[in-house]
């Protein structure tokens, strides 16, 4: 029979090699090894500039607010990252050897129609954090320009007023912005995630170094350790670990652009180790600090710069840098996973996906909600800390499926076929049972030790269960995933 070349050691058929070419869009297609771009040099500054962006110095802030030594703030994101990260690397060896996309890769484990369970949701979530980053960098190039021009007499006050009151206009401009650039594909993203986050994190490390020399606390001394069973130290470690919970589970639509070899999976290694583990530690840290020096209520990073940078030039740079940060992380992780959707559950091509992910992108950022700094902060603690619930469940599913089930083994043929992973009508009924028991689990768990989040959507009160739900999630799932499969039949 006649093969080609898909990727490093994989071929397949002329037939499928047809249907891959005709049937889905470029960009569910497996990347060829040719086209893979990364090693560990160049993924380990797509972690770390994906990495660092405005809402990550925030965590400092939750930290603080939430009682927090400096110890526990470090330690609470070492755990957390280091946790989401493992998932990572686990999920992503898939993408690196076989080239497949998020999307394709779902078809294992959820059936050929079910994959789009879990793109949805991931997708959703993605949406959520491609709002709460438009909005930050569109804060941000607000404030640069009416300080710029002086507004309100050069009153600084006067500046972040009017800039939560215009954000929604440079919105506009961001998301237009931000949907271009998504387009070029993944040779766009290499050229575009080389400087800002490092940038970014050396100007806040100045910027905190030139405040405890030139300014005294705003408390007269850090909060004292607190028990690490705490609730509060529970909730700033399901935030620091739902921050990354959305990449770990579509990791291979970058870990696809890895060497299709033993430097693929050094790079999948070193590179989230070094670009989240250990800068989420560096800026949660720095953001911890900044607040504690500004003698501001729960201060978003935006006002930090413009209140206390020392001199105009200053504070042009880290408006400008806190401008540039989310753009990468957008660009890289959040408009790529609600794209998904588009492409795969609605064969979009990659570009009109772009055009509908900036259009939502738009509605869902929080302009309509978010009124001063504090609402801001408050508003990306609330959503972080609780869609760990749907999130956990899906990545313990995918780890069990790919080394327990399918034994570290995909066959490219059946990912691209209908007639492959197709189970029962296209979903696989053991992911999904697994999937809804690991909620019910969750739930259970969280009312017998009197764990709910209340959460107000408006006038709507929602109950959702313990911080920790991701790591009761994964866990749950990946025991029950294999045990359901040996109970149901397959078609």
């Amino acid at each position: 029979m006649t093969e080609k070349r898909i990727g490093k050691g994989i071929k397949v058929g002329k037939d499928i090699a047809k249907e891959i070419k005709e049937a889905v869009s470029d960009a569910l297609k497996p990347l060829e090894a040719s086209k893979r771009l990364y090693g560990v040099t160049t993924f380990t500054w797509i972690m770390f500039s994906m990495n660092v962006c405005i809402p990550l110095f925030a965590l400092g802030a939750i930290g603080l607010q939430l009682g927090l030594s400096p110890l526990e703030v470090v330690l609470g994101a070492i755990l957390g990252n280091l946790a989401t990260t493992i998932v990572m690397m686990l999920n992503g060896i898939p993408g690196v050897r076989l080239g497949i996309p998020y999307p394709v890769q779902l078809r294992a484990s959820w059936g050929y129609k079910g994959a789009s369970i879990p793109i949805i949701l991931r997708g959703l979530v993605g949406a959520g954090w491609f709002g709460i980053e438009a909005y930050s960098a569109s804060l941000a190039i607000t404030m640069l320009l009416l300080y710029a021009i002086g507004y309100g007499g050069g009153d600084i006050n006067a500046v972040v007023v009017a800039s939560f009151r215009y954000v929604a206009v440079i919105l506009v401009l961001y998301i237009v912005f931000a949907t271009l650039a998504v387009m070029k594909g993944l040779r766009g993203v290499s050229r575009m995630i080389d400087f800002i986050g490092p940038l970014l994190l050396i100007y806040f490390l100045w910027l905190s170094l030139y405040l405890v020399q030139h300014q005294a606390p705003a408390l007269a001394s850090t909060p004292s350790s607190m028990s690490l069973l705490s609730k509060s130290f529970a909730l700033y470690l399901a935030i620091q670990t739902n921050f990354w919970a959305t990449m770990s589970l579509n990791i291979s639509d970058l870990s696809r652009g890895l060497y299709a070899d033993e430097r693929g999976v050094k790079a999948l290694v070193i590179g989230p180790l070094i670009g989240i583990v250990a800068a989420s530690a560096i800026a949660s840290l720095l953001g911890y600090y900044l607040t504690l020096y500004t003698g501001l209520s729960n201060p978003t990073p935006q006002e930090v710069v413009l209140y206390r940078a020392p001199g105009a030039v200053a504070v042009v740079i880290g408006l400008l840098f806190a401008a540039l940060a989310p753009f990468t992380t957008d660009i890289t992780a959040n408009i790529p996973a609600l794209m998904n959707i588009f492409t795969s559950v609605f064969r979009m091509s990659w570009r009109r996906a772009a055009l509908v992910a900036g259009l939502i992108g738009f509605f869902i950022a929080p302009w309509w909600a978010v009124e001063k700094g504090p609402d801001l902060v408050n508003y990306i603690a609330a959503f972080t800390a609780n869609y760990g619930l749907i999130l956990g469940p899906i990545a313990g599913i995918m780890i069990a499926d790919y080394y327990v089930v399918k034994k570290g083994r995909y066959d490219i043929e059946k990912l691209y076929s209908p007639k492959g992973y197709w189970y029962r009508g296209g979903y696989n009924i053991a992911a999904i049972a697994a999937f809804l028991l690991s909620i019910a689990i969750i739930y259970g768990v969280s009312y017998a030790i009197n764990d709910i989040n209340i959460v107000n959507l408006g006038s709507l009160a929602v109950p959702f269960p313990t911080t920790l739900s991701w790591y009761i999630g994964v866990a749950t799932a990946f025991v029950l995933y294999p045990a359901i499969m040996k109970l149901i039949k397959q078609e």
